[in-house]
């Protein structure tokens, strides 16, 4: 209970700060990027006499691990302040169309999650590259995961995959931060290795070492069903195809429409990867590659000089 109160304190804190901030301030437009800040964001944005501007970095009421009493009042306070923004920009096609359904809207945008183009380029790498270093056969194919390594990620299935396979057929990095003792689990097969996190400038030249992607999940939530993650465009501007479970619905409809790369049911991985070990990667690297091109945050990012134009009458943003 004294727990909750501070926490409660601090909240009414911070969010008498914005408001009293914004109104010192007079922006043109305050923006908001969590569900449940969006009646701070109203109050800043009424008392400050800016327009309100919505940007969720996922589906908020769909968040993994979001439940109970915390889901109930996400989806309501969405649901009561959404209308309030003059824009909202979400992160791909599907959480748009979702907005779209649900709550009748005609003001969305998409900016998807992209890099920008300095973030992207293949530089030389302070250390061997992953085939030299963890002795990876040139028989073999280098697969990589990418983000945190924790549970309810497919970690523990890509273990276990990875573990009966053959050494002389495929390998996986595991490249993030690793909790829970995963690093010393990851360092238990000779064809399962481990790289610690980069840096952001890096991750691009590191990932364009392995031959695909991989990332799945059992048990998704609607978010993660419709989720388009840094990991995946971080593979394609390094020319990786990917591998991606049947449950990731929307990287599922790039990987076959794009020729980006192969879905599958999850209980099925295991033989999907002893089929793209004997597969020909050329076409798809050639088609991860030129898909690629335009997916730079510097392209997508356009859609702002319309989110954030000065409102009528205003001198500046």
């Amino acid at each position: 209970l004294i727990r909750n109160l501070f926490k409660m304190a601090g909240f009414i804190q911070y969010a008498s700060a914005c408001i009293l901030t914004a109104r010192r301030l007079r922006p043109d437009h305050v923006s908001c990027h969590n569900a449940l800040m969006l009646p701070v964001a109203w109050a800043a944005a009424r008392f400050s006499g800016a327009t309100l501007e919505y940007l969720p970095h996922e589906l908020e009421t769909e968040r993994a691990g979001l439940g109970g009493f915390a889901k109930k009042l996400t989806t309501v306070v969405e649901r009561w302040f959404i209308r309030s923004a003059r824009h909202v920009v979400v992160v791909c096609d599907p959480i748009r169309d979702w907005y779209r359904s649900v709550y009748g809207l005609d003001n969305l945008h998409v900016v998807r999650n992209v890099p920008e183009r300095s973030a992207v380029a293949i530089r030389p790498l302070p250390v061997p590259s992953f085939r030299e270093r963890f002795s990876v056969p040139e028989t073999a194919t280098l697969f990589i995961y990418q983000g945190q390594i924790s549970m309810g990620r497919g970690v523990e299935e890509l273990l276990d995959i990875f573990a009966k396979l053959d050494r002389n057929k495929a390998h996986i990095v595991f490249m993030g931060y690793a909790q829970g003792g995963y690093q010393a689990l990851v360092s238990a097969h000779p064809n399962i290795h481990f790289q610690p996190a980069v840096a952001r400038d890096q991750i691009v030249s590191y990932s364009a070492g392995a031959d695909v992607g991989i990332f799945i999940v059992r048990d998704a939530p609607l978010s993660y069903r419709y989720a388009l993650p840094n990991k995946f465009f971080e593979w394609v501007h390094a020319g990786v195809p990917v591998l991606v479970s049947d449950s990731l619905e929307y990287l599922t409809q790039l990987a076959k429409d794009d020729g980006l790369g192969w879905s599958c049911p999850i209980d099925e991985v295991e033989a999907k990867i002893r089929e793209i070990c004997d597969t020909d990667l050329t076409p798809y690297v050639d088609n991860v590659r030129r898909f690629a091109v335009p997916a730079v945050w510097e392209e997508d990012a356009k859609v702002f000089a319309e989110v954030y134009r000065p409102v009528s009458g205003a001198d500046g943003v």
